[in-house]
């Protein structure tokens, strides 16, 4: 897949790693030197451009994009600009940062594909982590819905999937999977700054597989029921 990011502040900075370690082939553009320099080796390539001028553009493949991203945080008129260029080139799906409500609603009359707002879903996904015990991290589904990460309750335990299922269903809840401390066969021998334990995803949960008192469980469902179903009460 072919991806341009247009805009390396600290959303699209994030992204464009993402998706190079996802395996797409990244192009991204900044008007600034020290940014381009601070990534360029995790790229495909990386190009300097003043945003001022979005002429070019038109030396860039854009047209080949799967994906052009509209990254920048910080100029309305820059953004519209380049937006307007890069549906000129015509990718197959742009996608615009949100700057403002006028922004969004202009973005949304061009038909642009996708629009995003980073700091909306940060700010639902802190909300998430304040307001229900256990959560680590949250994100924001729509109409009442959310995944979380949250911390294995203490009353699940030493139990398993088959023998709690039933509290996952009342609860309206689906555990998606399981995120779990690996730790390294020379663990007793290092010190805990050593990086011997790491994190890592277990896939489908089997029904027998028990769970841990450092787990994070990856769970989806309604926030009430999410809620209810950390806490150990009846989601009613």
């Amino acid at each position: 897949m072919k991806c341009c990011v247009i805009g390396l502040g600290v959303f699209g900075r994030n992204l464009s790693r993402c998706l190079a370690q996802l395996g797409a082939d990244v192009l991204v553009v900044d008007r600034k030197d020290e940014n381009i320099a601070s990534i360029k080796d995790d790229v495909g390539a990386a190009v300097v451009m003043d945003f001022a001028d979005p002429t070019p553009l038109e030396s860039l493949p854009i047209a080949e994009m799967d994906v052009v991203v509209v990254a920048i945080g910080d100029k309305f008129e820059d953004s519209m600009a380049i937006t307007v260029k890069v549906q000129e080139l015509g990718p197959r799906q742009i996608v615009c940062r949100v700057l403002s409500p006028m922004h969004e609603r202009i973005l949304r009359l061009m038909k642009v594909d996708r629009l995003v707002v980073p700091e909306e879903y940060a700010a639902r996904g802190l909300a998430h982590s304040l307001l229900m015990r256990g959560v680590v991290n949250g994100f924001d589904m729509g109409s009442g819905h959310a995944i979380i990460e949250a911390r294995a309750p203490a009353h699940l335990v030493g139990k398993n999937l088959s023998g709690t299922s039933s509290l996952f269903r009342d609860a309206g809840v689906r555990l998606i999977t399981i995120k779990r401390v690996e730790r390294s066969a020379l663990a007793g021998f290092l010190s805990p700054n050593q990086g011997e334990e790491r994190r890592v995803t277990l896939g489908v949960v089997e029904l027998s597989e028990p769970f841990r008192a450092d787990d994070v469980f990856v769970l989806f469902g309604r926030e009430k029921g999410l809620r209810a179903f950390l806490e150990g009460q009846p989601s009613g």
